[in-house]
């Protein structure tokens, strides 16, 4: 491991170059996490309403209630009488209008009931649909499927750019970490060669350039993580509140994903970088 003491300036530099690689990275997986949060928000913020028969009985519509918040893709039921319904139509409209309605009540009683837009999708919301029309005193539901299906293809074509988008980051960062990495070995490539003339093997000579890059691959990710946590926290308490991100648990997916490719990344980087200056000359190393 003698190989791991000498100038600290390589080491810094591709440390800090890293840092700097997987910090971009991650502020577009974060982009990404927040515009998947605020599809799912869209979708769940679609009024679902299950339209029931006005000769409903209560004990049946209690059974129904406990049956829709036992259901996984239900995150809220509210029941809404029809005099609530009037009433609520009477504070928008006024008072006036109403009174021309003569006494009658064409609202019927109805459960509105707020989704998991995590879960939401077209086939999720034809099955759900399904089993809540076969209860008897259930008369429509009310839904807007074809608003669903709109989002539903929109995000599958800003998926697919973001891939596409995500892939080419991917590339750019390793080969910006190669080169960083190829350079701070570049300063040892003397004592790489002056080892080989000892008898040392290929293996001996890679290892400690290897643990180094992957060392430095996992500190230079969490250095990212932590810079772009912070920054998140400070946008969050002076800028913008970010609550529903920073609750979120794919949030620690995307900041573990961050950390395995900093660590593979600094391990193939070296792996490769240090195989360029073994088995050379001297003539083609100076």
């Amino acid at each position: 491991m003698g190989l791991l003491r000498g100038p600290r300036l390589p080491f810094t530099h591709a440390l800090l170059s890293i840092v700097l690689a997987l910090f971009v990275l991650g502020i577009y997986g974060i982009f990404l996490l927040g515009g998947r949060l605020i599809l799912e928000s869209a979708r769940e913020n679609l009024r679902y309403r299950v339209l029931l028969y006005p000769t409903a009985d209560a004990q049946s519509v209690e059974t129904l209630s406990q049956w829709l918040r036992q259901q996984s893709l239900v995150r809220e039921v509210q029941y809404i009488s029809p005099e609530d319904a009037l009433s609520d139509f009477a504070r928008r409209v006024g008072d006036d209008f109403v009174r021309t309605m003569e006494g009658i009540n064409p609202f019927p009683p109805m459960f509105q009931v707020r989704l998991k837009g995590e879960r939401i999708s077209s086939d999720s919301i034809k099955l759900f649909s399904s089993r809540v029309l076969e209860w008897d005193i259930v008369r429509e539901i009310d839904y807007p499927l074809e608003t669903l299906t709109a989002f539903e293809e929109r995000a599958k074509l800003i998926g697919w750019l973001g891939l596409g988008i995500g892939l080419v980051l991917v590339v750019a960062v390793y080969l910006l970490i190669f080169s960083t990495v190829r350079l701070a070995i570049f300063s040892r490539r003397l004592e790489i060669r002056t080892m080989e003339l000892i008898g040392a093997t290929a293996a001996y000579i890679e290892q400690p350039f290897i643990w180094v890059g992957l060392f430095q691959g996992v500190v230079g990710a969490i250095m990212a993580v932590s810079l772009l946590h912070l920054g998140l926290m400070i946008i969050d308490r002076y800028l913008l509140p970010l609550p529903s991100l920073l609750q979120d648990m794919r949030l620690g997916f995307v900041y573990g994903v961050l950390t395995l490719l900093g660590a593979l990344m600094g391990f193939l980087a070296s792996k490769m970088a240090i195989r360029r200056f073994l088995h050379q000359t001297l003539e083609k190393i100076v």
